[in-house]
């Protein structure tokens, strides 16, 4: 049984309760262009009780719908919004970013979202701006085109909520609080609703307990409706949750009520169920395929959708061993496309390995080969097990779209019941690829702890010959005038090559900053800058700001060929290849440089750096840990293990600039692990990584007995769940303790 599992089915699950609220979070922006007519419309049709917009002003003063205060993610328009006006922002294309057939969405106007709305839902205004005018305005246009008495004001001041309550008396009002002290002061303001933000929690209820003596109403953010994040939002019994997919939630929250949650309904199904990491799922549209893939499945027949399932690291599918305490029915598709790796051994067909075509042409996912207009539709196919019987020895690659009972089977077209097939498997083929990935690294050996650091001193500086690139001319830095941040300010420094600029990177000051302190280098992996610098939530960069936050002093570096609206690494690592180099040697050298100029900032405290990353941050982190032996901490996410192991496990799943030539043998990840000197590393590999945690810990354990031998500290490994992304929480309480830093300020 899967951990999920045992939550699911243990006895302190939480009920629903009286949810007064099921808010559809920028509509039902899961299933449809987020803040666009569609997603109202989608939110109206679920069930949801209230559609969540964010309202702004343009440029000629109309109020309209967008969530950035800039176009670029979710309209065809760049820049800010604010400076164009509703006529300029209503014909740009606010839907093909999320799926060609949204392509006519528009930006809706507060006026065009007020009558759509208007006698079908509440209406809940997530307040962007501030101001007098700003405010009468928004109140005008509820009172001529919307409902006041079903129309929720999101306020983020006590004066907004003081002067919302003279505007639009007949409205209720959501704290959007900037921070728990303000709870009191909304409460007094008249706000009914207070939104506590999940991570605010903490496992403890001190929050929960003052909105509650505070008279208030308690909202709590969901994101897709998921049994185990909404399990664990109930446990707080809010009066309100809003969702990205209200369809899911609302149907989970059936479920709970129920009790038919997805592992519970597995449990009656199955006996054992591992061989690889395993999730449990339902099969929704949109709904990811794989657990280590962004895919989705984009149309599925009915009956098909909604039903309890199993999702594991694509390319783990022949790993997968599940054993049914009852009789069983697994829906699935094979044979996905025309690589192979979807099909059984020995081009055997699905039907003869026992298997049954349930509907042809009848899944489609967002990976699918072909081309917009003749997409490859797979076939579904299904196989009835008797109890005690196993499912095994399956393709690398297959999606599993439902396990049910014969009965429930029986309501899904094309299901014929009692054709258990007794079909041996096939026999495991001798495997080279397996057979290379299992090759030991290769350690040296040290007859004393002074023998160790010769070899590191060596090691070192082999490495800076053989991967930084070496850029010939002067190097110059060029700062740019600093902006004002919510945290202090944020600085652009260019670093120009013969009067060129090769790259750049960015200094974050946090504004009480006056002395030497803690400093965080923070390396991004395949993303953009701004999601580094501005992102809450992350998945391939470091959340500089948020550390920022803290009170660290945070450098930033921009990867070179991800610039915005262009991605050209792996064209530079194709190209410097014929050097003898590649992307990542740039990478090197830039980060070198950058180093360079950290423990040369006069508010940086020598002893107190640190450097941090995931996937190809990570690298750069562990990296700049060898490059620079003064580094104090590092946290490695997302990337630790063995290289070969990792690649050719999950092969069809890494860029390929990430397979390094020269690397191996010499310099394997543990390898350069041991480089790093009295540097103390936080090894962090999410649970369902596509470099496992696993892979991660047998590295570990390799390499410690030797750093143990020599005085050295041994790295701290960490397995969190979730995918390929930054642990930020992970990352700063093991900054904070290893640097000595109290995150109010004190250090």
């Amino acid at each position: 049984m899967t951990q999920l599992q045992a939550d699911e089915t243990s006895a302190d699950v939480p009920q629903p309760g009286l949810i007064r609220q099921l808010i559809a979070h920028r509509g039902a922006s899961a299933e449809r262009p987020e803040c666009t007519a569609a997603a109202i419309i989608r939110a109206i049709e679920t069930g949801a009780t209230a559609v969540e917009v964010d309202v702004r002003t343009s440029a000629d003063g109309q109020l309209f719908i967008l969530h950035d205060a800039t176009l670029d993610r979710t309209t065809n328009g760049t820049g800010a919004a604010s400076e164009l006006t509703l006529a300029e922002l209503q014909a740009l294309d606010a839907g093909s970013w999320f799926d060609p057939n949204y392509a006519n969405q528009r930006i809706p106007s507060l006026i065009e979202a007020a009558e759509l709305c208007s006698g079908r839902i509440d209406l809940l205004l997530d307040l962007k701006e501030q101001g007098e005018a700003y405010d009468r305005k928004v109140a005008e246009t509820i009172q001529q085109h919307g409902d006041p008495a079903r129309t929720i004001v999101g306020v983020r001041s006590v004066a907004q909520a003081h002067a919302f309550r003279r505007l639009l008396p007949a409205a209720r009002q959501l704290g959007l609080i900037p921070a728990l002290d303000q709870i009191e002061a909304f409460a007094a303001a008249g706000t009914e609703t207070i939104r506590i933000w999940p991570r605010w929690l903490d496992d403890e209820s001190e929050p929960v307990r003052r909105v509650r003596t505070a008279g208030c109403q308690l909202h709590l953010n969901g994101t897709l409706g998921l049994p185990d994040e909404t399990l664990s939002l109930l446990q707080h019994q809010p009066d309100s949750l809003s969702s990205d997919h209200p369809a899911r939630l609302r149907h989970t929250l059936q479920c709970i009520a129920s009790q038919e949650l997805p592992g519970q309904r597995l449990q009656q199904l199955v006996d054992v169920a591992d061989g690889t990491t395993l999730q449990i799922s339902s099969g929704f549209l949109r709904e990811r395929s794989f657990l280590n893939r962004d895919y989705q499945m984009l149309q599925l027949p009915p009956g098909v959708s909604g039903l309890p399932r199993y999702i594991f690291a694509g390319g783990a599918g022949n790993q997968v061993r599940i054993r049914f305490r009852s009789p069983a029915v697994v829906l699935a598709v094979f044979d996905y496309n025309s690589t192979g790796l979807w099909s059984f051994p020995d081009e055997f067909s699905p039907a003869q390995a026992g298997w049954h075509l349930l509907q042809q042409q009848a899944c489609l996912g967002s990976s699918n080969p072909g081309n917009e207009q003749h997409p490859h539709l797979a076939d579904i196919w299904y196989r009835e097990f008797a109890a005690q019987q196993e499912l095994l020895q399956l393709p690398q690659w297959w999606l599993c779209l439902g396990i049910v009972t014969p009965e429930q089977a029986r309501a899904i077209e094309g299901f014929q019941p009692g054709l258990i097939s007794r079909n041996p498997v096939s026999l495991p083929q001798y495997s080279w690829s397996t057979v290379a990935a299992q090759e030991h690294l290769r350690l040296p050996e040290f007859r004393s702890a002074t023998d160790f650091r010769d070899w590191q001193a060596t090691q070192r500086n082999r490495f800076r010959e053989r991967f930084l690139y070496p850029h010939d001319g002067v190097v110059e830095l060029h700062a740019h005038e600093p902006i004002q941040r919510d945290f202090g300010t944020q600085q652009q420094i260019d670093v120009t090559l013969n009067g060129r600029r090769i790259f750049r990177y960015f200094r974050l000051q946090p504004r009480n900053r006056k002395e030497p302190g803690p400093a965080v280098v923070c390396f991004m992996g395949h993303g953009r800058v701004t999601q580094l610098l501005g992102e809450d939530d992350s998945y391939q960069h470091a959340c500089a700001r948020r550390f920022a936050e803290l009170g660290y002093l945070v450098f930033a570096m921009e990867n070179v060929g991800m610039s915005p609206k262009s991605d050209t690494h792996l064209d530079l690592d194709q190209s410097l290849r014929l050097e003898g180099y590649g992307w990542y040697s740039l990478l090197f050298a830039h980060q070198d440089i950058l180093l360079q100029q950290v423990f040369r900032d006069e508010l940086v405290n020598s002893q107190q750096v640190g450097v941090a990353g995931v996937s190809t941050g990570g690298l750069l982190a562990l990296s700049a840990a060898v490059l620079e032996p003064r580094i104090a901490a590092a946290s490695i996410q997302g990337i630790f293990g063995s290289m070969r192991v990792s690649f050719i496990a999950d092969r069809h799943r890494h860029c390929s600039c990430g397979a390094i030539a020269g690397l191996l043998p010499e310099f394997d990840l543990p390898h350069l692990a041991l480089l790093t000197g009295s540097c103390q590393l936080q090894i962090c590999n999410g649970s369902d990584d596509g470099f496992p945690p696993q892979e991660a810990e047998r590295c570990l354990r390799m390499i410690e007995p030797l750093l143990e031998s020599v005085g050295a500290p041994t790295p701290e490994l960490r397995m969190p769940t979730g995918r390929h992304e930054f642990q930020f929480e992970v990352a700063a309480e093991f900054l904070n303790t290893t640097l000595r830093f109290q995150p109010d300020g004190s250090h």
